[in-house]
């Protein structure tokens, strides 16, 4: 009974991710575009030529490396954001993270927007980096961009609130976000979008010391933690980004 409870708990998460990138999916690139700040931080950190972007939505990281030159595979499951990248002349592959281990090898596996806590566990998060270390050419490195949950949990009220992350809003679009911690640990993960359009997710609640555990376990080297894609310190009770990085 605990198996099928779990399996439902887990379609139920799956669904509701797949709402939330439906309904944000036209806006997207006017919610998150690819900051100045992020595409310094890829100049600087990628490795090799051959690079594997993971969780790649409407492919805005792999129009951007691959116009500098690189060879860039892409992955997402989401079908409404894998089409606005094709709308746009760019290829992503509808592909589940922890199938990575079906592909050739990489030189930079990227990993970023918070994606890593979709996964359903900590299992589950552990495989894709321990698949993400074998996929890699010896020297080869990889990049992992979350929120730092560590430091909204500290600020749970009562109401199992724990804060906002900044408001989006321009010409285009407007997007609140709002943190809050379930029963079980995890984030739930509410916006609203054009003051109009609510949704939520669960987010799983991976923590600094885990993510860093797991890197150090599996065998990645040089590890670097930062504070943002400004390279910033990480500071765990201050920093909202938590950005690490690992050779192999």
């Amino acid at each position: 009974m605990q198996g099928d409870d779990f399996m439902k708990k887990i379609n139920e998460n799956e669904l509701s991710m797949k709402k939330f990138y439906d309904t944000i999916a036209d806006k997207y690139d006017y919610i998150f575009p690819l900051s100045p700040m992020q595409k310094k931080f890829l100049d600087e950190e990628i490795k090799g030529k051959n690079i594997l972007d993971v969780g790649a939505s409407t492919g805005k990281v792999t129009e951007y490396l691959s116009g500098k030159g690189f060879h860039v595979y892409s992955l997402d499951i989401n079908e409404r954001l894998i089409n606005k990248a094709a709308q746009k002349g760019i290829s992503v592959v509808n592909m589940n993270m922890l199938d990575i281990d079906k592909l050739e090898k990489f030189d930079t596996i990227i990993n970023i927007g918070n994606t890593l806590p979709h996964l359903n566990n900590n299992e589950e998060i552990y495989e894709f980096l321990e698949k993400s270390y074998h996929q890699l050419n010896n020297g080869g490195k990889i990049i992992i961009q979350i929120i730092n949950f560590s430091k909204f949990v500290k600020q749970k009220d009562e109401n199992n609130f724990l804060g906002t992350l900044p408001l989006i809003e321009n010409e285009n679009v407007k997007f609140e976000r709002f943190y809050y911690l379930n029963e079980e640990g995890n984030i739930i993960f509410k916006t609203i979008l054009d003051d109009n359009i609510e949704n939520e997710e669960i987010l799983l609640n991976i923590t600094y010391n885990e993510l860093k555990g797991y890197f150090e376990k599996i065998g990645f080297k040089n590890i670097k933690i930062y504070g943002g894609f400004d390279k910033s310190v990480f500071d765990i009770d201050k920093s909202t980004p938590l950005v690490m990085t690992g050779e192999k």
